[in-house]
């Protein structure tokens, strides 16, 4: 089981690698039956190939988003929560709305779930 530092730093690059773009180092993060649950309720999306798909989704809708931690990572064994906000471009105007991402992670350190709770209805813009 990965360490509470090992976790931290996984879910500190899980941001770091998001925010610039760089996809593979994204898909890299993940087990290779790994879930995406992106906001909670819509489809979950399980494997390597799902979670690209998921990244090219995402990214069709806006080419740049920035994630910036709000508060505090929480480890609890091989699990995780933390807060961010997600800042995205919307017509020229800069756009945020708050998330709380739940990770479960593997053996290998690798993100085995990662599920993220927010409501597209809460986006508002970037003060």
């Amino acid at each position: 089981m990965p360490s509470a530092d090992e976790i931290r730093a996984t879910i500190e690059r899980y941001i770091e690698v998001f925010s610039a773009g760089d996809k593979d180092g994204y898909v890299g993060l993940f087990a290779d039956d790994g879930s995406i649950e992106d906001p909670v309720g819509t489809e979950v999306r399980v494997g390597s190939a799902a979670i690209s798909e998921f990244w090219d989704l995402v990214r069709s809708m806006s080419a740049s988003i920035t994630l910036r931690r709000t508060g505090p990572i929480r480890v609890a064994g091989n699990e995780a929560a933390f807060p961010m906000q997600a800042v995205t471009d919307v017509g020229g105007t800069a756009m945020v709305v708050d998330i709380i991402d739940t990770m479960v992670f593997g053996d290998d350190g690798r993100i085995a779930q990662m599920r993220a709770f927010w409501d597209p209805a809460e986006m508002r813009p970037d003060a």
